[in-house]
């Protein structure tokens, strides 16, 4: 073993090397700590440090106190064996993190029964030391499990603790929420997110939301909070944790009717996202807010019943109140996400985030809409004066996009049993979606394959298929869906050179983006100087796109660096469940692709060959 491998930074660089391998890295760790002596409590160190599930731990404990049952003298020898802990020990004080929140997900993915419960059991069956995991930093609990079990594995070092989903008891919930602070009081960020039972009565309701804020009230150097609805008295006690500087908070009606103006300090608050139901609550908390953080994220959730109250007035005060007192503090980061509120009518997004535009410091902005908005080029310059330090930027339309208008062909072809579509109601890109009258018929009949010809002989018949019933509602051809959004694409590259230009800091942006105007931008030097080295990935593939040369000349020139079909971009192998994928252009997107690996090559190697002439 060569000598460097004992310094500790070149041990750790060539650890962070093998940790990005999402595929063999542990395979690789764990032949280290096999065949290395050198290297084997480290790379132990790394495989243990983080866990999903309890079963490594019960493992241990089964693998070593496990006997088989040869004969009866076995039995009557295992009567006195002591229980040997010794694996275990080597093991336990090597985790860090441990996440049973997705636990589900790993039986499914073991083909196991839910046994969060029996291996926990396992590791309590014998009288080991409290707690199991002495370094345990991160915890995450399984969601519905009770918080009774929650007992062996806090500890005096516990400084993440999430409780995704559980159901308030009166006499266990209060029972075991008022034990955890006493049990890991050095806690710096929590998720607590208690619910009530169906039918619950208000008294209770109130008990568990006053417990809740007490509890969480208990730890001084909280940092980070996660929680759902609490009473007004709850809010103003959080408000007053001067060590908070995260918080993410669902609201309701109810949590802030009774609040007075200026009534929420929060003096470390830096980062305030929350969920609410209506407009009105959102206007109602911003009311209360003394100051505001340099991240604010708003959700708001209303169904089409409360349509009624909605306005872009209405989004026009919440943003008013959101940027008041501008010159005193620096709104950096800021999303909103509205339901479908503003009417059929597309309303101009400029001038719904006007309000905004004097909080010159702004780095972050997204904003999603499932109502139909408009912008131009002209207003896509107006947000970039406004806002020229701009980072990221997000304008979204969320409604869903039907299918597209060109219907590529299909995989095979049945000519004696067609399958009719009627695609009556597609929603076009400046209209709001309707629903698909779809008619898929199901055939019965055998349908014959055809083989190749190379084949023909080989088999004295053919194969018979035969469709069965569909188990779900028919869709038409999965290629003539895009089911992610619609795009009002008004956007052309003129609007896009303007924003990189205003905005040099932008590194991301998501937007609509016509990419069949193309008029004035055939030359050599389409962006006119203009060229941003810092975005890697936009999204752009659900753009729609005319001629695949002239645009990747364009965005080499403007987009050196850029991989249209990277990150948002990427095509899924296989669609969602029950969801056909999505395919609007990604032909001529994946064209684009390869001319622009192309142009990078060139000029990677060095070519004196202009682009132009590639």
């Amino acid at each position: 073993m060569h000598y460097a491998l004992l310094v500790p930074d070149v041990r750790a660089y060539i650890f962070a090397f093998i940790k990005e391998d999402k595929q063999q890295g542990r395979c690789t760790f764990a032949t280290l700590a096999r065949t290395c002596s050198a290297l084997s409590d480290a790379s132990l160190d790394v495989l243990w440090s983080e866990l999903d599930s309890l079963r490594p731990l019960a493992s241990c404990i089964y693998a070593a106190n496990t006997i088989p049952l040869s004969n009866e003298l076995t039995t009557e020898a295992n009567d006195d064996t002591r229980p040997d802990f010794s694996v275990f020990n080597k093991y336990a004080h090597r985790v860090r993190k441990l996440d049973l929140s997705g636990q589900q997900r790993f039986l499914r993915r073991n083909g196991g029964y839910p046994s969060l419960t029996e291996d926990l059991g396992a590791l309590l069956y014998y009288p080991l030391n409290s707690p199991l995991l002495p370094n345990l930093r991160h915890l995450a609990w399984a969601p519905g499990m009770g918080l009774n079990l929650l007992r062996p594995l806090l500890g005096p070092h516990l400084l993440s603790l999430k409780i995704p989903s559980h159901r308030w008891s009166s006499s266990s919930t209060l029972f075991s929420l008022t034990k955890i602070p006493v049990l890991c009081p050095k806690i710096k960020s929590l998720t607590l997110q208690v619910h009530s039972w169906d039918g619950h009565i208000d008294s209770e309701l109130a008990q568990s939301t006053h417990c809740i804020s007490r509890v969480i009230g208990s730890w001084a150097k909280l940092e980070e909070l996660d929680c759902n609805p609490m009473t007004f008295e709850g809010l103003i006690r959080l408000s007053g944790m001067k060590s908070l500087r995260i918080l993410r908070l669902q609201v309701n009606t109810a949590s802030v009717i009774d609040l007075p103006p200026d009534s929420l300090s929060f003096p470390s608050l830096h980062t305030f996202q929350f969920q609410t139901d209506t407009l009105d609550t959102a206007i109602t908390l911003m009311k209360a807010m003394e100051s505001f953080p340099k991240s604010l994220k708003i959700d708001v959730f209303a169904g089409r019943s409360r349509r009624g109250t909605c306005s872009p007035e209405i989004v026009g005060v919440l943003l008013g109140l959101v940027s008041r007192d501008a010159l005193y503090h620096e709104l950096r980061h800021f999303s909103l996400n509205l339901p479908f509120l503003l009417g059929d009518d597309p309303d101009n997004i400029s001038e719904i985030l006007r309000p905004l535009f004097v909080c010159h410091e702004l780095r972050t902005l997204s904003i999603r809409m499932s109502s139909p908005f408009t912008l131009g080029d002209a207003d896509l310059e107006t947000l970039a004066c406004a806002w020229p330090l701009l980072e990221e930027l997000e304008l979204i339309d969320l409604r869903p996009r039907v299918a597209t208008h060109t219907p590529p062909p299909l995989p095979l072809t049945l000519p004696h049993h067609p399958l009719p579509i009627t695609a009556t109601g597609l929603g076009q890109p400046n209209q709001a979606p309707q629903l698909p009258a779809v008619t898929v018929p199901v055939h019965q009949h055998p349908i014959h394959m055809p083989l190749p010809p190379g084949q023909a002989n080989q088999f004295p018949y053919l194969p018979v298929f035969t469709i069965p019933p569909p188990v779900f509602p028919a869709f038409p051809p999965p290629d003539l869906f895009f089911p992610i959004r619609s795009r009002t694409a008004e956007i052309t590259f003129r609007g896009l050179i303007s924003l990189l230009k205003l905005c040099p800091n932008l590194y991301y942006f998501d937007l609509a983006l016509d990419a069949t105007k193309l008029d004035g931008l055939q030359g050599d030097n389409p962006g006119g100087g203009v060229c941003n080295r810092l975005i890697k990935n936009a999204r752009l593939i659900d753009s729609p796109i005319s001629d695949p040369e002239v645009v990747a000349r364009i965005l080499f020139d403007i987009l050196p660096e850029l991989d249209p079909l990277a990150g948002p971009n990427a095509l899924l192998p296989a669609p969602p469940q029950n969801m056909p994928p999505h395919n609007m252009v990604p032909q001529k997107w994946n064209i684009v692709r390869q001319r622009m690996m192309d142009f990078r090559n060139n000029v990677r190697h060095a070519t004196s060959q202009p682009v132009s002439l590639i």
